[in-house]
């Protein structure tokens, strides 16, 4: 409720003004009563007024001395001013100097007063929307500035306080975290890159709600960001917001470093802990452990590469057997010394090249690359290496032959058509790939190839368009052009809207009549 101060000498005035008016029916409290300005000024250097209502003529302090008064120390103030039809010069003074509208006390009926108060509540709640959009694109430019400084720093171009001076509390000590979206890849691949960077960025916001000027949030590629932040109590509800949007995240937390000298190291250590996710699983929170022993991490290296050669040599033979004993062996190797993701990844490309697979196969095995560059666990390497291996086995039996890409294209189109008449629906990438009776991760990977663009992402834009179309024809509020674009949810739909047509939904519908009144 608006709080509101009643300034007049005449008792029966007062009286007369809180009695014939429903003030809590209306929004607002009356906080107090005063005879003259000098007595209403506590309440209002105390912050307990939100609008004043005031006659001219009293004693000790008029309406006018206490109206510059309390402007002075309370800009915010809104200010009604109380008139008989004698003092009407300085009414218009008064409102020269900022006072929101005026009642004429002989006339005044319970109407005009709501008129005027609701007239100053409005005032009051815009001033404060501006000033809330004015702070929040100066926070947002700080940030940009700050987070600049970071990715800079994290180069090794210069030193973040050269920079941010006022972020005293890295010299008090700090952690670095790292932050993955788990299964990012396969997100990409059913959801869109336009759902994940979208994604990405709520989680900076989130990541900002919770920690203020406290941390920084800078992003570094498509999936992940990298939190400074001095106490790490707070990120489970940074992972609590992933689980709502239906993905997990992996934070890697640092040691304590101090300083911008320190940030790059804090930075290699929060990377450290976060790759634990390759043997351990996603969606943890997991504190750096230290380096691995030198001597121990060169022997346990050595031994893999002895075993690595053997296996070559077990494949070149045709022995798949032993060939898969071994590779059982080298993934316990990898299990139990933990090598970094990108060496475990290079000794499985290593062996996927051995694999003399035949020609019309080729196919297949490059399908194997792209999907060993993007898993995530030990498991799923060790299940791709046995899959090559089997496939190897029966490449000699199998029939030469080559994919319809005929019936590709059919299946496509049979989807296409079908998307074209339920776009607007609650339609998921599963719903599609039953229409057509084929599996989702099969579809997914068709689509992409015959259209050569994501399944959602395809389906962002098929919406996308029809969204356009009821803005440029309609009348219809933003959150139903949404409902009837087929989003759910409409900050969604505005955050896709920007990403892919590069303005708001608003200003496209803005711009849109103002070319329509431009070509008539």
């Amino acid at each position: 409720m608006y709080r509101v101060l009643l300034v007049d000498d005449e008792p029966l005035a007062r009286m007369g003004l809180r009695e014939t008016f429903d003030w809590e029916g209306n929004g607002y409290r009356v906080v107090g009563e005063a005879s003259n300005g000098r007595s209403a000024l506590p309440w209002i250097e105390r912050g307990e007024v939100d609008i004043l209502i005031t006659d001219i003529a009293m004693p000790v302090m008029d309406g006018m001395e206490l109206m510059r008064v309390a402007r002075e120390r309370c800009p915010s103030l809104k200010i009604i001013l109380l008139s008989c039809h004698s003092d009407f010069a300085y009414v218009r003074e008064g409102i020269r100097m900022g006072a929101t509208d005026y009642l004429l006390k002989p006339t005044m009926q319970p109407s005009d007063l709501k008129e005027v108060l609701d007239k100053a509540r409005s005032q009051a709640e815009e001033e404060r929307r501006i000033r809330d959009l004015m702070e929040h694109r100066k926070l947002a430019q700080r940030r940009e500035e700050l987070e600049k400084a970071f990715a800079r720093l994290l180069m090794g171009e210069e030193t973040a306080e050269s920079t941010a001076p006022e972020l005293h509390w890295l010299e008090a000590g700090y952690r670095a975290v790292v932050a993955e979206l788990d299964g990012a890849a396969k997100l990409r691949s059913e959801e869109g890159g336009i759902y994940t960077e979208i994604l990405m960025e709520e989680l900076q916001e989130s990541f900002y709600e919770e920690y203020g000027g406290e941390g920084i949030a800078l992003r570094v590629g498509a999936e992940q960001l990298i939190l400074v932040l001095r106490c790490t109590e707070g990120l489970q509800r940074l992972q609590a917001k992933a689980a709502e949007r239906g993905s997990s995240m992996t934070l890697g937390v640092s040691g304590q470093a101090a300083g911008a000298a320190g940030f790059r190291r804090a930075v290699r250590e929060g990377r450290e802990a976060s790759r634990l996710r390759f043997y351990e699983g996603p969606g943890a929170l997991r504190e750096y452990r230290g380096e691995p022993a030198g001597a121990g991490a060169a022997r346990a290296r050595e031994a893999q590469e002895k075993l690595l050669t053997a296996l070559e040599g077990q494949i070149a033979g045709g022995r798949a057997e032993e060939a898969s004993r071994l590779l059982d062996e080298l993934a316990d190797q990898w299990r139990r010394h933990r090598p970094s993701p990108a060496e475990v990844k290079r000794q499985a490309r290593d062996l996927l090249a051995s694999m003399r697979l035949p020609a019309d196969a080729g196919g297949e095995a490059a399908e194997r690359l792209d999907a060993l560059r993007a898993m995530e666990s030990l498991e799923e390497v060790r299940c791709l290496l046995h899959g090559a291996l089997h496939s190897l086995e029966r490449a000699d039996a199998r029939p030469a032959g080559s994919e319809d890409a005929g019936l590709h294209r059919r299946i496509v189109t049979q989807a296409l058509h079908y998307l074209g008449s339920n776009y607007t629906r609650n339609i998921s990438l599963q719903d599609v790939a039953d229409h057509v009776a084929v599996s989702r991760n099969y579809f997914s990977e068709l689509f992409k190839k015959v259209t050569g663009q994501n399944f959602i992402d395809h389906l962002i834009h098929l919406r996308l368009e029809h969204a356009c179309s009821l803005l440029r024809t309609t009348t219809l509020r933003v959150y139903e052009v949404a409902e009837l674009s087929g989003f759910n949810d409409v900050k969604y739909f505005s955050k896709a809207f920007k990403k892919v047509m590069r303005v708001s939904p608003a200003d496209y519908r803005e711009k849109g009549q103002a070319g329509g009144e431009e070509g008539s």
